[in-house]
C-alpha cells in the first residue's frame, strides 16, 4: 500500500503554491525571448516526498502514466488508480497495467525479444508505445491491454512519449522534441530544440505533459526539465538529487537500481509521481521552490550529461 507521510508546514505551503502555479501556468503561453532574456535563470525546485508506493524492482521503467479506470455494474461504479508502464531490455520488455496502491501487475503484454520497449502514453482509448533504436511502435486497447496495431514514425530512435491531448510528443535521446500526428500516419508536424538559455539539453528521455508544459527526464542525471512547448525554452528544473541514493541505501531489493526515469501526473488530484529503472518504489513528491544558490547552480550543471 502507499505509505503517506505527515506533511511539514513547508510542504503544505508548497502544495498551495504549486497548485496555484499549475492553474496559472496552464493558461499561459511562452513568448519568444530576446538574447538578453535567454540569459535569465530558469526556476528551480527541490522536492518533498509525501508518499511512496511499491514498485516491481525487476521493471526497467521506460514509460509511466497515471490513470483512473472505472467500471459499472450492479447499479454502481467502481474506480481504481493505475499506472500504464512500459518496460525495456531485450527479452524483458513489456507493456503493463499496474495497481497504483500496491504495485501489483494487473495485466502484462510481453514484447518479442527483438524489441526494446521505450516511452508510452494514452491518447483516447489507445495506448501508444515507442521502441528503442527504431521509429516503430505498438498500439494497445484500453483498458484490456490488447495489441491492436503497430505504427511507424520518421524517427530513427524512440525514447520518451507523451501527448498534449491531440498529438503525440516524442524524444529520441537528443535535444529535440517531435510532435507526431497519430491521425496522419504519425508524420512530424512540429520539431523543437530544447535549450536552457543558449545551451542545448541533450538526452531527453521519459516525458510527461503537465500544466501546459513538457516535463522530461534527462538521461543519466537526477534532473527533470520543465519545457515550454511553444519555444523549447527550459522554464525550470526539478532537481531530484539524492532520491535514488536514499532509496538504494534502504536495500529494499537485491536488484541493482539504475537511473531516475519515470514521471506520472494525476491531473485530477494534482499529484506528481517519480520512479526509476529497477526502483522498488514509486514516490509521490511535491516540488518546492528553491533559490539559485551555488549548490543549486552546481546541480543545474549536472543536468547536462556528457555522452
Amino acid at each position: 500500500m502507499g505509505t503517506p507521510r505527515l506533511l511539514p508546514a513547508r510542504a503544505r505551503a508548497s502544495i498551495i503554491v504549486w497548485t496555484a502555479f499549475l492553474l496559472l501556468g496552464s493558461c499561459q503561453h511562452c513568448p519568444a525571448q530576446s538574447t538578453e532574456q535567454q540569459q535569465h535563470l530558469p526556476d528551480f525546485f527541490g522536492y518533498e516526498v509525501v508518499a511512496e508506493y511499491a514498485h516491481d524492482p525487476s521493471a526497467f521503467t521506460q514509460g509511466l502514466q497515471f490513470d483512473t479506470l472505472c467500471s459499472s455494474g450492479g447499479g454502481s461504479s467502481t474506480c481504481r488508480e493505475v499506472f500504464w508502464e512500459s518496460t525495456g531490455m531485450y527479452g524483458q520488455s513489456s507493456m503493463r497495467l499496474v495497481s497504483a496502491s500496491d504495485g501489483k501487475v494487473l495485466a502484462k503484454a510481453p514484447m518479442t525479444s527483438q524489441w526494446f520497449g521505450e516511452g508510452t502514453t494514452r491518447l483516447g482509448d489507445k495506448l501508444y508505445q515507442i521502441t528503442w533504436l527504431s521509429g516503430a511502435g505498438f498500439i494497445y486497447s484500453v483498458p484490456d491491454l490488447k495489441q491492436v496495431g503497430t505504427f511507424s514514425t520518421p524517427l530513427k530512435d524512440g525514447w520518451g512519449l507523451t501527448t498534449d491531448g491531440s498529438l503525440l510528443v516524442a524524444s529520441d535521446g537528443s535535444e529535440q522534441l517531435y510532435w507526431l500526428d497519430p491521425h496522419n500516419n504519425f508524420k512530424i508536424v512540429k520539431q523543437m530544440r530544447v535549450l536552457d538559455g543558449t545551451k542545448p539539453v541533450v538526452a531527453l528521455n521519459e516525458l510527461e505533459f503537465i500544466g501546459g508544459e513538457v516535463w522530461a527526464n534527462v538521461w543519466q542525471t537526477e534532473c527533470i526539465a520543465r519545457i515550454c512547448p511553444q519555444t523549447g525554452k527550459v522554464k525550470g528544473w526539478l532537481l531530484m538529487h539524492g532520491l535514488g541514493q536514499s532509496l538504494q541505501n534502504r536495500q529494499l531489493s537485491n536488484h541493482a537500481m539504475d537511473v531516475l526515469n519515470g514521471i506520472a501526473w494525476d491531473h485530477r488530484r494534482q499529484r506528481l509521481f517519480i520512479t526509476g529503472k529497477y526502483w522498488p518504489r514509486i514516490f509521490e513528491v511535491v516540488p518546492i521552490p528553491v533559490n539559485a544558490t551555488k549548490d543549486v547552480q552546481a546541480k543545474r550543471q549536472s543536468c547536462f550529461p556528457r555522452l
